[in-house]
């Protein structure tokens, strides 16, 4: 196996824990805040390195996601920071499902390492 899936693993795993945790906690924390910043560079770790990880030897449909997170997470960072909530919201919440939608289709799909390691 190689060093980028578990550069991925090691980042989307954690990044799967810390923004649910943080969808159900109370916003706008100083705890709510640190955690967000740690899921922040987690899910740019992950969808960049998932960007190197290629089962059929080119890009799959998986890697919108990839594309999409590396564009919304710095909006939704920036949109934070602006004041504007309501577009934060919509860019974490859409990059965290998305990454579930993604983590799911990963493990269930023949052919990939989770799929092997759990089926």
């Amino acid at each position: 196996m190689h060093i980028d899936i578990y550069i991925h693993l090691l980042a989307v795993i954690p990044s799967l824990i810390f923004g649910a945790i943080n969808l159900a906690m109370k916003k706008g924390t100083l705890l709510h805040k640190r955690i967000g910043k740690v899921w922040a560079v987690l899910m740019l770790i992950a969808a960049v390195s998932s960007l190197f990880i290629r089962p059929t030897g080119s890009f799959t449909w998986l890697h919108i996601f990839s594309v999409v997170v590396i564009v919304c997470v710095p909006v939704g960072v920036f949109a934070i920071r602006s004041g504007n909530a309501k577009r934060h919201v919509y860019c974490m919440l859409g990059a965290y499902i998305g990454t579930v939608i993604s983590a799911y289709f990963a493990v269930v799909s023949p052919g990939r390492f989770l799929y092997g390691v759990l089926f």
